[in-house]
């Protein structure tokens, strides 16, 4: 027998539109779950910070994992470490630049709303006087991504290292 639509709600007769629903309904209640059990729920339920929050699940989790910490040798951790690049010369501009954020598919004032939570959420505290990246500062900036950003990091890192406490050695 032919599939013909519901005049009521457009499904098809062999229940495909609903079978999507449900999956959508799955897909959202999975999702809500893991927000909720990696303490990224917490945050407000509207505005930038709630769009930042999801912009960092969808765009960048996939590789700094849910709490920033990244992948030794591979990806960078992020955790205390986002907010020292803004007390050094050429650390704001790396973290516009850097390949996953300057070729991502966000808009600059997403990425800009993106950096600013990452500041305030991977920690230290952000410097006094922090001020907030801009759409029209990430325009400006993001064109010029990085193509080794290993080497730089390496020459950031060194610029605030002493302020970093000694790793614990066994």
């Amino acid at each position: 027998m032919a599939s013909k639509p519901n005049a009521l709600c457009g499904e098809r007769r062999d229940g495909a539109v609903g079978r999507r629903r449900a999956t959508a309904w799955l897909l959202g209640l999975t999702l809500g779950a893991a927000l909720a059990g990696h303490g990224l729920a917490a945050e407000p339920a509207a505005g930038p910070a709630r769009s930042a929050r999801l912009n960092y699940i969808l765009h960048c989790q996939g590789c700094h994992l849910p709490d920033g910490s990244g992948s030794p040798g591979k990806v960078p951790d992020m955790r205390g470490e986002v907010s020292q690049f803004l007390t050094i010369p050429g650390g704001r501009e790396y973290l516009v630049q850097v390949p996953g954020a300057a070729t991502s598919r966000l808009s600059d004032g997403e990425l800009a709303d993106l950096l600013n939570w990452l500041v305030k959420t991977m920690g230290p505290p952000p410097p006094s006087g922090f001020k907030p990246y801009s759409q029209a500062e990430v325009s400006r900036l993001r064109p010029n991504w990085l193509q080794d950003p290993k080497q730089l990091r390496t020459r950031l890192l060194s610029a605030f290292a002493p302020a970093r406490p000694p790793a614990a050695t066994d």
